[in-house]
């Protein structure tokens, strides 16, 4: 039996459904696992063919570093029975793909972020300009008209109140929408870095 050392990696393969299920009666012909059977024959090609030197294929990939993490690292992850349709439903829900809704919660929590997925950032944008606009058409209620004594006094004050208002929930979702923006920028530079 091939040992796995908490350094191996995944070689993976697209093959039919058919010809995955064959390979997995074969193993169980074994009684091996369809992965050890997998792993063995890929030890016993690399026997056969000799050595192999690694600098001579060029094994690393130019995105690899020398910790040999490359920056598009991928990660197979096992769900507990069910999680995978409550991930898929909660992506579906936010406008994103399984996958890339998973990564993004990797990234805030990994990072201490709360950055919000593109098509949301995008809304707020949308609610900021709103608001600005709503701001702008309670200012020009508020401007002085024609008449010496305003029809009702305390609409004045009560404009000015919602003015204020509007302005501090323009204000809170700007700010939102910047630290986002600082957030996937510092995650850009860090990519390039």
């Amino acid at each position: 039996m091939t040992k796995t050392s908490l350094s191996s990696r995944v070689i993976a393969t697209r093959v039919p459904p058919e010809t995955r299920a064959r390979f997995a009666a074969l193993a169980a012909r074994h009684h091996l696992s369809a992965s050890t059977l997998l792993a063995k024959m890929v030890d016993e090609v690399l026997k056969t063919n000799g050595e192999i030197s690694l600098s001579s294929v060029g094994q690393r990939s130019p995105r690899e570093t020398e910790s040999g993490i490359g920056e598009a690292d991928r990660i197979t992850l096992r769900l507990r029975k069910g999680d995978r349709a409550l991930a898929a439903a909660r992506a579906r829900a936010r406008g994103m793909k399984a996958a890339s809704y998973l990564a993004l919660l990797i990234r805030n929590h990994v990072r201490d972020a709360a950055v919000l997925p593109p098509n949301e950032l995008d809304q707020i944008k949308v609610t900021n300009a709103q608001l600005a606009a709503l701001g702008r058409q309670l200012r020009t209620f508020g401007m002085p008209n024609t008449q010496s004594e305003p029809v009702a006094p305390d609409l004045d004050e009560t404009i000015a109140s919602v003015r204020r208002e509007v302005e501090e929930a323009r204000e809170a979702t700007a700010a939102i929408v910047r630290r986002n923006l600082i957030s996937w920028e510092i995650d850009e530079g860090n990519r390039h870095a």
